[in-house]
C-alpha cells in the first residue's frame, strides 16, 4: 500500500518538475541577445606623443538598402601639421539585416575613395528569438595605408546580397590616431564592438524579457598606472539609442542624456571630460540601456600624462577579446535547480525508508 502511495508521489514530483521547467522556459527565451553579453574589445592601447580624431562625417540613417542600393558618407579629417598617422580605422555601423522576414548577415561591399576594402574585425549581435530577429553589427576596417594627411574621405557601402535582402546603415565613422612631436603625451584605449541591448517596456509597464539591470554593457576597464590624471576625454559611440534615460557609468559616477541624437537619432556620439572620475588602478566604464533599444559600438579614452622617463619603453599596444559570459548565466530554468534537487532528495529518502520497512515486515 505504502509503495503504491510512494509511486503516486514520485509521479506527482515528475509532473511538478516538468511544470517548473516549462514555466521558466515560457518566462524567458533560451537565447536573449537583448541582455548585455558582449563586452567591447580593446583593439589598441598605447602611450604616445600625439592625439586622435574621430568623425562620422555626414552620416545619416539610410532606411532599407535593397540589393544594389548604395549609401555614401564623406568623412573630413584635419590633422596637425607634421602629424604622422599611427593607424586609422573605418567603422561600418549597420543594422536590421534580413531577407524577407528572416534575419541574415548582410552581403555588402565597402569602398574608400574607390578602393574596395575587407573588414579585419566583424562584431555582430542579434536577439536570437521571436520575430524580427535581425542582426546588427560594427565592421572595422584598417585604412592606415589610405590616410596620411588631412582631407575628405568618401566611403560607399553597397548591398550585394540576393534579391529581397536588405539592411540599414546607421553611419560610417573614421578614427585616426597620430603621433606629433609637438603634441601632448597621452595614453589611449580604443575599444570596439557591438552589444545589442533592449530593456524596453510593454504597454502595461512590464519589462520585455530584459530589465535595465541586465542591459549594462562593459565598454572598457582601463587600468591607470600613472600619477594624477591631468585630463581625460571619453568618446562613446552608440547605434540606435535615442533616449534620455540611457546612462553612461564611469566607476560610481553616471550621466543620463548621453543619447541626444547627435549627430543623428540612430548614431549617438558622446564626447565628454571625465577627468575627475578616474582613479589610479582599475576603472570601469559602462553603458546602460534604460527602457530603450541601443547598440553600444565604440569607446575611446584619451588621458594626458606626464612625459615618460627618457630611455623607458612605454609601448603597450595590444589586441584582446572579452571573455564570454558564465555558461549558466541567463539559462532558462536554471534558477529552479535547487527546488528540483530538494524534491528528488525527499523522494529518494522516502523511497529508501519505505523499502526498508517492507523488508522488516
Amino acid at each position: 500500500m505504502e509503495l503504491n502511495i510512494l509511486k503516486r508521489n514520485i509521479i506527482l514530483c515528475i509532473i511538478l518538475l516538468s511544470l517548473l521547467t516549462v514555466t521558466a522556459a515560457a518566462q524567458e527565451p533560451e537565447i536573449n541577445g537583448y541582455a548585455a553579453d558582449k563586452p567591447l574589445s580593446t583593439f589598441s592601447h598605447d602611450t604616445i606623443k600625439g592625439g586622435l580624431t574621430y568623425t562620422a562625417g555626414d552620416s545619416d540613417y539610410s532606411g532599407k538598402l535593397w540589393t544594389g542600393d548604395t549609401f555614401t558618407v564623406h568623412n573630413p579629417v584635419s590633422l596637425p601639421e607634421g602629424a604622422v598617422v599611427k593607424f586609422a580605422r573605418l567603422y561600418n555601423y549597420w543594422t536590421w539585416s534580413a531577407k524577407g522576414s528572416t534575419g541574415r548577415y548582410p552581403d555588402m561591399k565597402l569602398t574608400l575613395d574607390g578602393v574596395e576594402l575587407d573588414p579585419d574585425k566583424q562584431y555582430i549581435d542579434r536577439k536570437g528569438w521571436g520575430i524580427y530577429d535581425y542582426p546588427a553589427g560594427t565592421w572595422s576596417y584598417d585604412v592606415t595605408d589610405h590616410i596620411s594627411k588631412s582631407g575628405s574621405f568618401t566611403a560607399v557601402v553597397e548591398n550585394t546580397g540576393p534579391d529581397r535582402s536588405f539592411f540599414c546603415m546607421n553611419g560610417v565613422g573614421l578614427l585616426v590616431v597620430y603621433t606629433d612631436e609637438e603634441g601632448t603625451d597621452i595614453e589611449y584605449w580604443i575599444n570596439e564592438g557591438c552589444d545589442m541591448l533592449n530593456s524596453g517596456l510593454e504597454d502595461d509597464g512590464s519589462s520585455t524579457y530584459t530589465t535595465a539591470d541586465q542591459t549594462i554593457a562593459e565598454m572598457m576597464t582601463p587600468t591607470i598606472s600613472h600619477g594624477p590624471v591631468k585630463k581625460a576625454t571619453l568618446w562613446t559611440i552608440v547605434q540606435s539609442g535615442n533616449w534620455d534615460a540611457n546612462r553612461l557609468w564611469v566607476n560610481d559616477m553616471n550621466w543620463s542624456g548621453i543619447c541626444d541624437g547627435t549627430p543623428h537619432p540612430d548614431l549617438d556620439i558622446d564626447m565628454r571630460d571625465i577627468t575627475g572620475h578616474l582613479t589610479k588602478g582599475k576603472n570601469t566604464i559602462q553603458f546602460q540601456a534604460v527602457e530603450d533599444y541601443a547598440v553600444p559600438s565604440g569607446s575611446f579614452l584619451v588621458i594626458e600624462i606626464e612625459p615618460p622617463t627618457e630611455g623607458v619603453s612605454t609601448s603597450i599596444s595590444l589586441e584582446q577579446s572579452a571573455e564570454g559570459a558564465s555558461a549558466s548565466n541567463g539559462i532558462p530554468g536554471f534558477e529552479v535547480m535547487p527546488a528540483i534537487a530538494l524534491i528528488l532528495i525527499i523522494s529518494l529518502l522516502t523511497f529508501r525508508k519505505c523499502k526498508k520497512k517492507d523488508k522488516d515486515d
